[in-house]
């Protein structure tokens, strides 16, 4: 005999569906392509469901926009904690880089809306930016453990090596999904170990 779901287990699930169709039509249509009508009728529940769980349609695409960063600072977390040296880091860090390229075009494509609506949204653009600057610290904090006092460059600090594996994953990513064939092979490995090891 099923058991019946309870109340907030059912609340959860509508909220699990409306973020999964947001993310799916987001990345297809755009923020401004994408309507809270065109949300609640893929995810299979009325506009009103919508509103008892989201503010507005900004409140939900800043949720996604969050868990996704979350998400990644969190699996970046999980890496550098089991790694007992930072050439094991590397590997690992190459190795989670390459499981995210098989992502499916639509990550790519939410991330880049992602980008252009904090562009064009001051106070989005705020948002995402303390966002990024925490997992900045969180990786900054992780690489620093894991160091020690030696460091790779003179010339970077913990949180320069964060700021730069963030943008050199999203620049490769990016350019992967335009032209993958034109993309040095193990160009992330080696950079990686260019940056990280002595």
């Amino acid at each position: 005999m099923n058991r019946r779901m309870t109340q907030e287990e059912r609340r959860n699930e509508t909220r699990q569906a409306l973020l999964g169709a947001a993310m799916e039509l987001f990345a297809q249509m755009g923020f401004h392509g994408t309507s809270i009508d065109k949300i609640s009728e893929k995810a299979g529940y009325s506009k009103g469901a919508f509103y008892a769980h989201f503010d507005s349609k900004e409140n939900l695409f800043l949720i996604i926009l969050q868990q996704q960063m979350e998400g990644y600072v969190n699996d970046i977390e999980s890496i550098l904690v089991q790694q007992a040296s930072i050439e094991d880091f590397v590997i690992a860090m190459n190795q989670y880089y390459e499981k995210r390229k098989t992502l499916e075009q639509s990550s790519c494509l939410l991330n880049i809306e992602f980008l252009l609506y904090a562009m064009r949204d001051p106070s989005v653009k705020e948002k995402w930016s303390n966002l990024i600057q925490a997992s900045v610290d969180q990786i900054a904090s992780g690489i620093k453990k894991l160091l020690g006092d030696v460091y790779p460059s003179k010339e970077l600090t913990p949180e320069e090596l964060a700021w730069a594996i963030l943008s050199l994953e999203n620049g490769i990513s990016i350019y992967s999904f335009i032209r993958q064939d034109q993309i040095p092979s193990k160009l992330y490995e080696k950079t990686l170990k260019d940056l990280l090891i002595c």
